[in-house]
């Protein structure tokens, strides 16, 4: 299913911001936000103020373009450890008021915490909304204006996917769906690790890291993941369905990570281990008959020259094209490659073809977190480290 062309000559890349200047916040800690103005928000891990042991604990950040093609950041909220949190990570979501939420993972909270950064006359206020002791990898929005994701702790205290709506006394939980315990083998999949998403059915989607197959088709013995699928019912409640469960062959993938939903129904996903080469791979889900779901490998990494390790949740362009980020390339930042942004084309007869967009060098960044693509197709992302201060970089690129 594989066609492979080089990283083209042609692909314009800009850094919008080095991280780690001052006050302005490091190591971008998620992929970025886009609104309808064209403005990035995101969130750094660290730096800011002086709190959390001197090294900063976090910031949410704002970047418009300027009339003169520049781009300003901003940092809407300092985590400065005075018992709002810290670390924020994985993707914030705004709302129709332009309110933002995003997850915390430390300091002053629970192991886990949802926010919300509202904005009024020109103001920025930050409240907890949720906190439990799951760390939650990223939320979804609703059209009614509830939240949903891996919230809350579950039945046994190993996660679930849940939903916050917002009422006149605060915000109320739903469990949805309560993951097993990983400690007993989990044949549905145990502990997800990035949003979900939707399809145009209101049904969503998502992938754990463990559970599924056990030792002996995955090593270990916590399982290599599932892809899954919740379908929502008429009295409210939500049917949990496993699309697939990795490691299901030799040569199948393992450890999957976000799924993105085409307008036909089909998944997209990518794992970060396993394959024909142990470095990978990029597969779709076709829904067949009987609730069944054929899984079809669209890429299987053969090295890391050209990326390897993928991760985080591939995006759509308005042609069909789908792009992603992973590790890899060829140069060295710190004993370990700096990453690459790829390119998957459809072709005729249902191939797709392979190719590399960037391959950061450490200057202009290095491990990126995913990128989005907004109406005109330009990229956007952030890298966790690299850049002038070694501190992460936020990019643009036009493929």
């Amino acid at each position: 299913m594989l066609l492979v062309s080089p990283a083209g000559a042609a692909n314009r890349f800009k850094v919008l911001h080095n991280f780690g200047s001052g006050t302005d916040g490091s190591i971008p800690a998620g992929p970025l936000t886009l609104d309808g103005n064209g403005n990035l928000y995101g969130g750094t891990g660290a730096g800011g103020g002086l709190g959390c042991e001197g090294y900063g604990c976090g910031t949410i950040f704002k970047l418009t373009r300027e009339a003169s093609g520049r781009w300003s950041e901003e940092a809407l909220h300092d985590f400065a450890n005075n018992g709002d949190g810290a670390a924020p990570e994985n993707n914030l979501v705004l709302d129709r008021s332009w309110n933002l939420y995003g997850t915390l993972n430390g300091a002053g909270v629970a192991q886990g915490a949802i926010f919300e950064l509202k904005y009024a006359s020109g103001l920025w206020t930050l409240s907890l909304i949720y906190q439990h002791q799951e760390f939650s990898p990223g939320l979804l929005l609703d059209m009614t204006g509830d939240l949903i994701g891996s919230i809350g702790p579950g039945n046994l205290g190993d996660g679930a996917v849940g939903k916050l709506s917002p009422t006149a006394k605060g915000w109320t939980y739903k469990q949805l769906y309560s993951f097993c315990s990983p400690k007993g083998g989990c044949p549905n999949g145990d502990e997800p690790d990035e949003p979900l998403s939707w399809d145009t059915r209101g049904n969503l989607y998502g992938t754990t890291v463990f559970g599924g197959n056990g030792s002996p088709k995955c090593p270990g013995n916590l399982g290599c993941g599932v892809a899954f699928q919740m379908t929502p019912d008429s009295d409210g409640s939500w049917t949990y369905h496993v699309m697939h469960r990795f490691a299901n062959f030799p040569t199948d993938g393992q450890y999957p990570s976000g799924l993105v939903v085409d307008a036909s129904g089909n998944a997209y996903g990518v794992t970060g281990y396993g394959g024909a080469h142990k470095s990978g791979t990029i597969y779709k889900m076709t829904p067949s008959t009987g609730g069944h779901w054929k899984q079809t490998v669209l890429y299987d990494f053969p090295n890391c020259a050209e990326g390897c390790g993928p991760g985080g949740t591939m995006v759509f362009d308005k042609a069909g094209n789908l792009y992603g980020t992973s590790s890899g390339g060829l140069a060295d930042c710190g004993g370990y490659t700096c990453g690459v942004v790829f390119k998957l084309t459809p072709q005729a007869g249902g191939t797709w073809k392979y190719s590399v967009v960037h391959k950061f060098n450490g200057n202009d960044g290095a491990f990126p977190w995913g990128v989005i693509v907004d109406g005109k197709g330009k990229l956007f992302g952030t890298t966790e480290n690299g850049g002038t201060y070694n501190s992460g970089v936020a990019f643009e690129l036009t493929p």
